[in-house]
């Protein structure tokens, strides 16, 4: 699938739950780059398409392919990975976990690529969750050797470190400090306590997560929410829902939902779209609505933080609270993690991982000090150009 070319300059990859996010160091002018991974945004989904077992696609590709064949359809493999699955079972086949991993590494090198003159980084630096063993590591490593990248080419670096060396670059008087990582993702929730021994250093006091809370909970709840509602208000188009919807039907409220859950992060309401068969209804959900949906599953992540703390023993000394992952956007996430420490100024939370893992790299190289430990402020080129 391509080798490394140039030795000038790192892309990192943060594979996640729903999505995956880039960036890389512009080998031209040095700066920080969010790498755009759609024609529309930095983001593109981790599911996969299984066609045959040399023959693996991902991203919105997959989730077109997978309705007219839901059967090779990979909603989310960073869930089965963390699950403990190392071999995937699609159909007749039996996928290595590493093989699918390698197949979003590739799309995002053909991107990374056409948006530096075709030119490959040098390496690559991977991240993953703080409570990966070795062998789910391993996964990540393997992939990219898959795609061209020894192991002496690639470097790991963990979620929560990453987004912190993201956040305190250029902060002063960050030496002797605790923050906190709330990364609440699409598919799970983690939660790490660090300590600032010296500058650019950061070492973990404390983890913990809960690998069936997340974005998609609240997808669940406002999935729900449809069922009731339209069992009310047209019970034939929620029995056909349940019985007679195709698979591009269920995809397009999943969509929907998804929008809606979006939305009320900024909107007063938002609707959904439920389609079966030509029949047609439209939802309003307000956001008071959406909120006592989630409730009972914010306060469980809320609660899950404050246990880390206290069994890091550093509940009353928490400096700042980083915010990473997309769910992290919703306000009433914001308003309980509040509670337990002031919040940090945020960026677009479902890139920082990636941003900060480069960071985090740099400062390793240099001691954690040196230009190469202060990129630049961030930007955003334009989308690249379809691979």
């Amino acid at each position: 699938m391509g080798s490394p070319q140039h030795p000038s300059w790192l892309l990192a990859v943060d594979f996640g739950t729903s999505n995956t996010a880039a960036a890389y160091v512009s080998p031209e002018s040095g700066r920080l780059m969010t790498l755009p991974l759609s024609h529309s945004g930095n983001l593109m989904p981790s599911a996969a398409f299984v066609s045959a077992p040399n023959q693996i696609e991902v991203g919105e590709v997959a989730l077109n392919r997978a309705a007219s064949d839901p059967s090779g359809y990979l909603s989310a493999p960073k869930r089965l990975i963390t699950l403990g699955e190392t071999v995937f079972r699609v159909g007749d086949w039996d996928i290595p976990a590493h093989h699918v991993v390698a197949a979003v590494l590739h799309s995002v090198l053909l991107r990374v690529k056409a948006q530096n003159r075709g030119q490959a980084p040098a390496g690559l630096v991977l991240t993953h969750p703080e409570g990966w063993s070795p062998q789910q590591i391993a996964v990540l490593t393997q992939a990219a050797g898959v795609v061209g990248y020894p192991a002496h080419t690639v470097t790991v670096v963990s979620e929560p470190q990453a987004a912190v060396h993201f956040y305190a670059r250029g902060r002063a008087g960050a030496v002797g400090g605790h923050v906190a990582v709330f990364d609440f993702g699409g598919g799970t929730l983690d939660i790490a306590v660090l300590s600032s021994p010296s500058a650019g250093s950061f070492r973990v006091l404390g983890t913990h997560g809960d690998n069936a809370l997340g974005g998609r909970n609240f997808d669940t709840a406002i999935r729900r929410w449809v069922d009731v509602v339209l069992d009310d208000r047209n019970p034939d188009l929620a029995a056909a829902l349940l019985n007679a919807a195709a698979f591009h039907e269920l995809r397009g409220l999943e969509e929907s939902v998804r929008r809606a859950k979006e939305l009320l992060s900024e909107a007063p309401s938002a609707t959904v779209e439920v389609t079966v068969g030509g029949r047609r209804e439209v939802l309003s959900l307000t956001r008071n609505e959406f909120e006592a949906l989630i409730l009972h599953d914010v306060e469980r992540g809320v609660e899950l933080a404050r246990n880390v703390f206290r069994t890091a023993r550093v509940a009353e000394n928490i400096r700042e609270i980083y915010l990473t992952g997309g769910s992290s956007r919703i306000p009433l996430v914001h308003k309980h993690v509040q509670a337990l420490g002031a919040i940090a100024t945020l960026d677009d939370p479902k890139t920082v991982v990636a941003q900060g893992a480069l960071v985090a790299v740099a400062r390793r190289m240099v001691g954690g000090s040196g230009p190469a430990a202060h990129y630049p402020a961030t930007a955003t080129p334009r989308p690249a150009p379809a691979p």
